[in-house]
């Protein structure tokens, strides 16, 4: 077997389903999931003196296309990436190449739809696949015979585009992902060192970087814990506050913050009201 036919593949995609697997049917992905996690993938701590140093097992996390490629496969990795003559992607250099491309691709669809500049970016891609319909665990599956790894990339993403699979940019750490519904606006990815997502941590820290860049809502929120505290924390004094207080005081700053947003009310003076 030649060096190019270690690199096919079979990939099953089950009609009317939102998954896709490579070669083993028994790896289930959502679809667009395993390319969202290529195109994310670090590449920075690899030097040009160790391109060629990959073991198996760190290329097997790079996509799920890398678990089933054979020995002689990963030694023509190696040797592509220590190569100064080789212009294809089947490289380290190459796969950051494709993680640009990807990602620009996507970030189109995101922020574009299905647009001319999107088909025009993608339709330089040729595409070469066999296909056939085959009964795959008791589902009726399309096998898609692929010659390579870009392939894989380009068939998912061709499948993202088809089912209309919603993407959208994490409002925390601005990468790409797939939201499980719509309304979630932060991704699952690990975003803090103790661990924490930015789902975990993104609805306090966009509200906080929006407080910094919104200086009514600044001057708002300070003037609110200091009045929340005069209820919460009374101290036998002519400045406390009882609850029906706050909560008439609450509702007459949200008012004239939003009619100082609106341009109603100057700027200024609702910021001197904050403070009495």
């Amino acid at each position: 077997m030649s060096n190019q036919e270690n690199l096919y593949i079979h990939v099953y995609i089950p009609i009317g389903s939102e998954m896709i697997s490579y070669r083993n049917p028994d790896e289930i992905w959502e679809i667009g999931q395993s390319l969202l996690d290529f195109i994310y993938k670090d590449f920075s701590g690899q030097s040009s003196s160790d391109r060629g140093s990959y073991e198996l097992s760190r290329l097997r996390e790079i996509h799920p296309y890398f678990r089933h490629i054979s020995g002689d496969s990963l030694k023509l990795f190696r040797e592509n990436s220590l190569s100064p003559s080789y212009e294809g992607v089947f490289c380290q250099a190459g796969l950051v190449k494709l993680q640009k491309s990807y990602e620009d691709w996507l970030s189109c669809y995101v922020s574009q739809g299905v647009s001319s500049e999107l088909m025009e970016m993608a339709g330089k891609y040729r595409f070469y696949a066999q296909s056939h319909y085959v009964m795959d665990q008791g589902r009726p599956s399309t096998d898609y015979f692929l010659l390579g790894f870009e392939d894989c990339l380009y068939l998912e993403f061709s499948e993202m585009i088809r089912q209309k699979v919603l993407v959208k940019v994490c409002k925390n750490c601005g990468r790409l992902f797939i939201p499980k519904k719509s309304n979630v606006d932060y991704c699952h990815r690990v975003y803090t060192e103790d661990g924490k997502t930015c789902q975990d941590v993104g609805y306090s820290q966009t509200f906080a970087r929006s407080v910094k860049n919104d200086d009514l809502l600044l001057a708002y929120t300070r003037a609110y814990k200091a009045h929340y505290a005069r209820m919460s924390k009374p101290r036998k004094r002519a400045g406390n506050l009882s609850r029906e207080d706050f909560e008439k005081w609450y509702q007459e700053a949200k008012d004239k913050l939003n009619q100082a947003r609106s341009g109603a009310l100057d700027g200024e003076e609702f910021k001197a009201w904050l403070k009495k």
